[in-house]
């Protein structure tokens, strides 16, 4: 089963200007980019929630909420996407307020079809690089960092411990059946060990618990993926990893939080983490509930399927579950 959306280039242009949108779209549709086009900062921020968008254009004057507030706001949801603002005459102090709102490049809103794809290349290799810093030279400390902070953040709750751990061990089991690039499998390794790092600001006394939430203290737990973005975001190599976790807890149906993002706006490695936590939680035990088995648990993960979860990263941890069981049995 295919997961749809994974390596096409899918740009957002935001201009309140017709004619504007459409000769970068004709320009950017003709260099074989998929594009977008939104007239304000609402329209394209729906966009946001509904499908994949791996670069965004933005016009620096908009009506109601402004480019820089826009791009504010896509940082905040999205830290991993490159943001372009344009301006019909960029000068010093407009680079400096664009930069100070995240975007990471400036263009005229005159520049040709090739500029603007030299600059879209040029802001995807960025973010290639820092994603790539991950996998080289400071790999292995960083690993062992953020196998403490994980390890930090089972330990606020015995009810939790080893989660981080088994949930990252099914996120892999399910992504080698994807075919994803040992840079993707580094991400959703580093993405899954730290998917609870926000919940290093819940209340110890939420997290211990032994008893069922109450709707107060639900909404202590309700943070954790928008704290634990913030906590990595500031970095730059680590904000793919930011937005994935800050999004495992979106819904496939636009029902989740912190942003109801849906179906293929959810990023593909936070889908994978969405159900492996869902499956690591339902078959572990808690003071107010015991564990399910296996089969109940499929049954409920096929049943949210399409609802909470992408059915298809469902059948692949089950498969990869049964696969892995049966390779135990046999030796």
């Amino acid at each position: 089963m295919s997961i749809p959306g994974i390596n096409s280039t899918h740009v957002l242009i935001v201009s309140i200007h017709g004619d504007a949108r459409r000769f970068i779209e004709e320009g950017l549709k003709n260099a074989g980019y998929e594009t977008s086009t939104a007239g304000d900062g609402e329209a394209a921020l729906a966009i946001l929630k509904q499908r994949k968008v791996d670069v965004a254009i933005t016009s620096l004057d908009l009506y109601g909420m402004s480019g820089t507030q826009l791009c504010r706001t896509i940082k905040r949801i999205f830290p991993f996407i490159p943001v372009i603002m344009m301006s019909q005459h960029p000068d010093h102090d407009q680079v400096a307020q664009v930069l100070s709102s995240g975007a990471s490049d400036m263009a005229s809103e005159m520049a040709s079809p090739e500029e603007m794809h030299l600059m879209i290349q040029r802001n995807l290799e960025r973010k290639a690089s820092a994603a790539r810093r991950i996998v080289t030279d400071r790999a292995d400390v960083l690993f062992k960092a953020i196998r403490a902070l994980a390890a930090a953040v089972d330990a606020k709750s015995h009810f939790a411990a080893r989660h981080s751990g088994h949930v990252t061990q099914l996120s892999l089991m399910t992504a080698a059946r994807l075919n994803l690039s040992p840079q993707q499998m580094t991400t959703l390794e580093l993405a899954a060990q730290l998917h609870d790092i926000g919940k290093i600001g819940t209340p110890e006394n939420v997290l211990t618990k032994p008893d069922v939430l109450t709707d107060e203290e639900w909404v202590d737990v309700l943070k954790h993926p928008a704290l634990g973005s913030a906590f990595l975001a500031v970095v730059p190599e680590l904000s793919e990893i930011a937005t994935i976790i800050r999004h495992h807890h979106e819904h496939f149906d636009g029902s989740g939080y912190p942003d109801g993002l849906q179906g293929q706006a959810i990023p593909l490695l936070s889908r994978i983490i969405a159900v492996a936590d869902a499956y690591d939680a339902m078959t572990s035990e808690r003071p107010y509930r015991q564990a399910m088995g296996h089969l109940q648990a499929a049954e409920e993960l096929e049943r949210n399927s399409g609802i909470q979860f992408d059915a298809a990263i469902v059948q692949h941890l089950l498969r990869a579950i049964g696969e892995d069981t049966v390779e135990r049995k046999a030796a």
